[in-house]
């Protein structure tokens, strides 16, 4: 089998075969082209992944510095309490122990007040005996 071709057919063919030569190039450099985007847009994805990383482990150092300035600031406060407590405890102490020594003081000026109630008393009745006893003679 033998295929002839004239002129005619044969620059058709040549033209045909060119235009697929040049839209295989074309595509081939559109899918290079296309390769080279995608791969800048994975860089891209790279960086924008890199920021957010180290933004958020600035962050977290940011927060864990205030933490640790924060459980500082309350153990201050909390030796501080520990003292004022300690001095009202010692305030309450004093007041309890006051207020005691007040109440035995008045106890023994009660006590002192009695006797000299029951003497002044024991005065009076024997006075009144001894008047019983003059009138009677």
């Amino acid at each position: 089998m033998h295929i002839s071709l004239n002129q005619s057919q044969l620059g058709k063919l040549f033209l045909a075969l060119t235009l697929i030569s040049l839209a295989t190039t074309a595509c081939s450099q559109q899918s290079q082209e296309l390769s080279e985007r995608e791969k800048d847009i994975d860089k891209q994805k790279e960086v924008q992944i890199k920021v957010v990383e180290r933004t958020t482990d600035e962050l977290k150092e940011s927060v864990e510095r205030q933490k640790e300035q924060n459980l500082q600031a309350i153990e201050v406060n909390k030796k501080q309490l520990d003292i004022e407590k300690a001095n009202l405890d010692a305030q309450s102490k004093e007041v309890k122990e006051s207020t005691s020594f007040v109440k035995k003081n008045l106890d023994k000026q009660a006590d002192e007040s009695k006797k000299i109630v029951d003497r002044n008393a024991q005065v009076a009745k024997d006075g009144l005996k001894d008047m019983v006893r003059a009138n009677s003679n």
